[in-house]
């Protein structure tokens, strides 16, 4: 399995989905879900995405398919009556499907909702609910509380239950005592209170988290707590106006260097610094100058990390490999390649790390295989042929419920020992029986 990495333009301002819609807004069990839109005239013929998220934020899917030449958005329909998809809605609830360009990560995309039920039973509040309110803008009143109409529009993961709608609250004011002079009061901002957000029994660092990683959420969070900061509203200190400092951290009587070494070569300190001292750098902390960033040094496609030129990660794409030999990355076994890597892959910790060693290793010799496969086509050909067993067993993970690090594991090393057996076990065999045969 190979992943492409490629570099993407910036969205202009003007580059828009114009719709985006699914053909209704409540499916069961056993239903075609079949979406559709239409793009601006400047992103036709274009890859579009479409990412789902389930009731409770989680991802759940990744499709994809080109616009054509009018612009229309053409992506083939989710089956619900195959176990690939109807393992993964197994929630009751709305769900979030969000299409956005493919080669322009900095565009959000546009969504729509839509309710998926196995039995057919009604989810309440419905899609058609929440999407009717979108358009709502909270209200207060100088005087007493009121009830904002507004429901969010999005359900990105760690957002608030939808069941209640946010409302504002302000603080009450005392007249001023008559038996001394009127004083002048400061006007507080009236703070806005969503039931059951955030919620108690979750971790306040993972909304922090969300924030800072997902910019639905952020969005959401921004428009119904203006001016009020994550940190507040999730009771962590806020390290913009609480400077971290942990007692006895940097000792003095240490060579502040070696707490830069440590920094750049133990994952766990790293990991540590990172959540204690946010926002600031090591050498910041132990009091060392940053270093002079070294210009000249790096070749093409590697970046300078501390020190070190490294392969450049870039997000997106496909794989430059399976893209030469099939000619596009719109290609069916680019996209499931694409939809591999970012619905099971870097869904665990342990496929991030394996995608991070190997795509070091990758991008050292497929730019120069893929320029052979566009100057020669028997070159090319036969390279289809090689990665044909590779794709076909790589489709066995689309049909089985990866949920966990041991799962992964597990299926992984079973298809790395079948690859190997085709490509290795199975040709030396019949090497072996030919020399017989004429020995």
């Amino acid at each position: 399995m190979s992943l492409l990495v490629v570099s993407m333009a910036i969205a202009p301002a003007f580059a828009v989905i114009q719709t985006f819609q699914t053909d209704k807004t409540s499916y069961k069990k056993g239903d075609l879900i079949t979406f559709s839109g239409t793009t601006d005239s400047a992103h036709a013929n274009k890859m579009v995405s479409i990412k789902i998220y389930g009731p409770d934020g989680k991802f759940i899917t990744l499709l994809g398919g080109p616009s054509d030449s009018d612009g229309i958005i053409k992506i083939n329909p989710i089956d619900t009556s195959k176990e690939k998809y109807y393992t993964k809605f197994a929630q009751k609830g709305v769900y979030n499907a969000t299409a956005f360009y493919d080669m322009e990560p900095n565009y959000k995309g546009k969504f729509t909702l839509f309710d998926y039920s196995a039995d057919g039973s009604p989810v309440s509040p419905s899609a058609a609910d929440l999407m009717k309110g979108q358009s709502s803008t909270p209200t207060t009143t100088s005087t007493t509380p009121t009830t904002s109409t507004t429901t969010p529009t999005t359900q990105p993961p760690l957002q608030p239950p939808t069941t209640e709608t946010p409302k504002t609250e302000q603080p009450k004011t005392e007249e001023p005592k008559t038996e001394s002079p009127p004083e002048e009061k400061s006007v507080e901002k009236p703070k806005t209170v969503i039931p059951g957000f955030p919620d108690p029994t979750k971790d306040p660092q993972t909304y922090v988290d969300r924030y800072n990683n997902d910019l639905a959420f952020k969005e959401w969070f921004d428009k119904y707590f203006p001016g009020e900061s994550i940190y507040d509203v999730v009771g962590l200190p806020d390290p913009a106006k609480t400077p971290s400092t942990v007692p006895g951290f940097p000792d003095p009587t240490k060579d502040p260097q070696t707490y830069v070494d440590r920094y750049n070569n133990d994952l766990a300190f790293k990991e540590w610094f990172d959540k204690y001292f946010p926002g600031k750098t090591i050498y910041e902390v132990v009091g060392l100058p940053e270093p002079q960033p070294i210009v000249g040094v790096c070749g093409e496609g590697t970046v300078l990390q501390n020190g070190v030129c490294v392969v450049e990660q870039k997000s997106g794409g496909g794989c430059l490999v399976a893209t030469a030999a099939y000619g596009t990355e719109l290609a069916p076994q680019v996209q499931n390649l694409r939809e591999l890597r970012d619905g099971v892959l870097l869904r665990t910790d342990s496929g991030s790390a394996f995608m991070s060693g190997f795509n070091a290793f990758y991008y050292s010799f497929s730019p120069t295989i893929a320029d052979w496969e566009r100057q020669s086509p028997l070159f090319k050909e036969t390279t289809k042929t090689v990665l044909t067993p590779l794709l076909s067993s790589l489709t066995i993970l689309n049909y089985v419920n990866v949920d966990s690090e041991q799962e992964l594991l597990g299926y992984g090393s079973g298809i790395i020992l079948l690859n190997i057996g085709m490509y290795f076990v199975l040709p030396a065999l019949v090497v072996l029986q030919i020399r017989k045969r004429f020995v």
